[in-house]
């Protein structure tokens, strides 16, 4: 039986589990670990996710007790608009990495990472435009944890579709 590269078009051994031309996968045994590192650079983010939302949910219940009614109504927002990020960056970010890790569904896969990433670039841009930011504390305390992460995960996963199940439909 003639077997083509699904990716440089050319004829290659039926048992091979690589071509041997240009390296691409052949075989669903010829799983690279891009994808594994890629989720979990994804599941790091995840857990950053997870860290921010669990301090900012504290942080909204001490905005109330602590602070001046004037000074509660000036950073409320930002604190809720980083909860609602870092919990929309958790829930994607959870299924994205499990299903990275069991090859399945690369199009859910994708969704769900794009979306955890975008969580991430808005955390990210929240905490530069929270009035009093600095640019270093922006960098360390959200661009490293939560938006370099996800966007090293997505990138590593992207091209690697066909190490990925494709869902069979019945006729």
């Amino acid at each position: 039986m003639v077997l083509n590269c699904p990716k440089c078009s050319r004829t290659i051994p039926d048992d091979s589990v690589y071509c041997p031309y240009c390296g691409h996968g052949i075989q669903p045994s010829a799983q690279t670990v891009l994808v594994s590192a890629g989720s979990t650079l994804i599941m790091v983010a995840t857990a950053a996710h997870i860290i921010f939302f669990i301090l900012s949910v504290k942080a909204l219940v001490q905005i109330y007790n602590w602070y001046p009614p004037i000074v509660t109504q000036y950073f409320i927002g930002y604190v809720q608009l980083l909860t609602f990020f870092a919990f929309t960056g958790f829930m994607s970010g959870l299924p994205a990495s499990i299903l990275a890790l069991a090859r399945r569904r690369y199009t859910l896969t994708i969704a769900l990472s794009i979306v955890c990433l975008a969580s991430s670039a808005a955390s990210t841009f929240l905490s530069v435009v929270v009035p009093g930011a600095n640019w270093g504390t922006s960098l360390f305390s959200f661009f490293f944890p939560l938006l370099f992460p996800a966007l090293m995960g997505t990138v590593l996963i992207l091209p690697r579709k066909a190490e990925f199940k494709q869902k069979i439909r019945a006729r």
